[in-house]
């Protein structure tokens, strides 16, 4: 069953999520980009707090396909506690750069529905070169959620290839609770969270509500129930 990633900006959110049933939190910036990254210092500040208690992954940043530029920042992630590191692949020619970067940490790439999705042959690449999983996202919020710019059979056909390489996958995109059913029919191993957690819904960058937060676990954990007992 899929499990729960919930993106946060700083400690205090980090606070907000430690003893939830949030399964891994994912530190980014939203105000710089869908995949805007923290700098390092909060980095190691929020991963020394979460202390194992949870799995934990960060952005890399919204960054131009440069080999040197992307290593530079994974590099710098990879020496803090974090577990896995998130690598946005914005067009084709990312990937051969891609297959280039190594990491001591799981490294994920993730592709942008609003931008294309992987054929079969890109996917393994990525896998033969190092990548622990890989995930479909959407680059501009403003153009509404993954379903807008990709069907469900689409986004089935991309989890298979990834899941038959044995990779991790994820789904994230704006997606909110109306999402979940179909999302759990998908079957990723993460689905992921940020603006349907916050106070303002349509503002990523306002703080995390708890209650929000709450109703995404219950929502999904009493589906899994519904699910199990069928």
């Amino acid at each position: 069953m899929s499990k729960i990633l919930a993106s946060i900006k700083d400690l205090s959110e980090a606070k907000i999520l430690i003893n939830t049933d949030i399964d891994i939190i994912d530190l980014k910036e939203p105000s710089r980009g869908a995949l805007g990254r923290l700098e390092k210092n909060d980095i190691e500040i929020i991963i020394n707090f979460i202390n194992n208690k949870k799995l934990t992954s960060s952005t890399v940043g919204d960054l131009p396909n440069d080999k040197e530029l992307i290593s530079k920042n994974v590099n710098e992630i990879s020496s803090t506690n974090v577990d896995f590191i998130k690598i946005g692949v914005y067009n084709k020619n990312y990937i051969k750069t891609l297959c280039d970067i190594k990491s001591c940490k799981k490294l994920i790439a993730v592709f942008f529905a609003d931008k294309f999705l992987p054929n079969k042959s890109e996917i393994y690449e990525l896998k033969e070169s190092g990548f622990s999983g890989v995930m479909v996202d959407t680059s501009n919020k403003k153009l509404g959620d993954l379903f807008n710019h990709v069907t469900f059979s689409q986004i089935n056909d991309f989890l298979s290839v990834a899941k038959n390489m044995s990779l991790l996958t994820g789904i994230a995109g704006s997606i909110n609770k109306t999402h979940i059913n179909d999302i759990i029919k998908l079957n990723p191993n993460y689905m992921g969270f940020r603006g349907a957690l916050c106070e303002n819904k349509t503002q990523r960058n306002s703080n995390i509500s708890a209650n929000n937060v709450n109703d995404i676990i219950k929502l999904v954990r009493n589906y899994k129930n519904i699910s199990i007992s069928a």
